[in-house]
């Protein structure tokens, strides 16, 4: 997981009006961008996010930075809706996507997050975790009975590569044994990284439930930092509560999908969905697509048509969507679609979403894919200019002055430099 934000540079061409009067009010604008205001309370609260995602100190040029950050998101997001008029059903559809997200996500902490206790010896062990660098493999199945056949075999003297050979479909698994390299936190499921940090070198795991199906993991060596201070504990305390929390909740999320998708009683036409597969992994149109013959049915009567299954598949992301690759994985992915259609009904029911909080989640990542998109129009996509740092600030620069040169900006400086954090968020 990346725990450094991406700061946009600083803005070159702004007006700033020095203020030294009183004190100001957490409501009033301390940045004004045409039309548009960042109060004091809303900047704050930005700011000590901003202090628990990068680790930084709280300090003058800290502020600023964040302060230019903001600045460029709001100039690019009034250009990107300026000028892309006729990207907006596109834009839509992303941000239902992101709106359905941070649903789920409130409906999740609203039933199970009372349920997530984390102490601080746990906490103390992530911090270990996190400074720890694993070397592992793994064999894999897509259901428990397969795991279990592994398991069986290992057992009874097959050797971890001829597990893998005959297991694995992918030819670079089959070849190295499941290794899978050095990961750290972050970078794995959940389920996969709580099981596989506990191990001692060459321990082989019992088998673990993962998004994706069941592994079997072994750690072959790692690599970890021996001068831990209690300070740098404290400091990473907030990120280490979020990830013990994840790592606490999948399983339970799991648990969630599997009752809903159990209690609908989901049927699948097989002979149809293997024709829609196969139409659907060739990438090219058919009539199964459009078809309106039922091809999923549920308990209550409801039904999906081939035409509604194919729509909903076009909601995931490319991630998401790239996994389907045979039968069973697209089957488990729409009994997932359509546990998931219920829970975010539930949650609506609940209301989650008119929380003043929820809206602020939905602004800020809406307004953070369409900086992505306009950076990457502005960089033609080009991979390339990654290589070449200086040419890519230069296009930058050049793109973000020209957008400021347009723009009344005005700063409240004083606010910025006077406002005070508890010393327990500063430090």
């Amino acid at each position: 997981m990346n725990r450094i934000l991406p700061i946009l540079p600083f803005l070159t061409a702004f007006i700033i009006l020095f203020m030294f009067s009183c004190e100001r009010s957490a409501i009033d604008p301390i940045v004004e961008i045409n039309d548009e205001v960042i109060t004091l309370n809303t900047y704050i609260i930005k700011y000590k996010e901003f202090l628990n995602q990068t680790k930084l100190q709280d300090n003058l040029a800290n502020r600023f930075v964040l302060l230019h950050s903001l600045i460029d998101e709001k100039l690019i997001v009034d250009y990107m809706d300026r000028n892309y008029s006729d990207q907006i059903p596109i834009y839509n559809r992303h941000k239902q996507r992101i709106y359905d997200q941070l649903l789920l996500n409130e409906y999740f902490d609203h039933t199970i997050g009372n349920q997530i206790k984390v102490t601080d010896e746990e906490l103390r062990t992530l911090f270990m975790w996190s400074k720890t660098t694993l070397h592992v493999r793994h064999l894999y199945a897509k259901d428990f009975s397969g795991i279990k056949q592994i398991q069986h075999s290992l057992e009874n003297g097959m050797s971890w590569e001829e597990c893998a050979a005959v297991n694995f479909k992918d030819s670079i698994l089959q070849t190295n044994g499941g290794d899978l390299g050095w990961i750290q936190m972050g970078d794995m499921d959940p389920a996969f990284e709580y099981a596989a940090f506990p191990l001692e070198d060459m321990q082989i795991s019992s088998p673990i439930k993962t998004q994706y199906g069941y592994s079997i993991i072994q750690v072959l060596e790692r690599e970890h930092d021996v001068f831990l201070t209690e300070q740098e504990f404290q400091l990473e305390k907030d990120w280490l509560q979020l990830m013990a929390g994840e790592y606490k909740k999948m399983p339970r999320i799991r648990e969630t999908t599997d009752a809903f998708v159990q209690e609908m009683e989901i049927n699948i036409n097989e002979d149809h969905l293997s024709e829609f597969l196969l139409t659907i992994t060739a990438n090219k149109e058919s009539q199964t697509i459009y078809s309106n013959r039922p091809l999923v049915t549920f308990k209550n009567g409801n039904y999906w048509t081939a035409k509604e299954t194919y729509e909903k598949l076009e909601n995931l992301s490319p991630r998401q969507y790239k996994r389907i690759n045979s039968m069973d994985n697209l089957m488990n992915i729409i009994k997932g679609l359509a546990a998931r259609e219920q829970m975010l009904l539930h949650a609506e029911k609940l209301e989650l979403s008119n929380q003043t909080r929820f809206t602020g989640l939905l602004e800020s990542h809406y307004h953070s894919y369409l900086v992505n998109e306009c950076l990457e129009r502005l960089f033609d996509h080009n991979e390339q200019l990654d290589q070449y740092p200086d040419l890519k600030h230069s296009i930058y620069k050049e793109f973000r002055d020209g957008l400021a040169e347009n723009a009344l900006i005005s700063i409240d400086s004083s606010a910025i430099k006077k406002f005070v954090l508890p010393i327990r968020e500063s430090s």
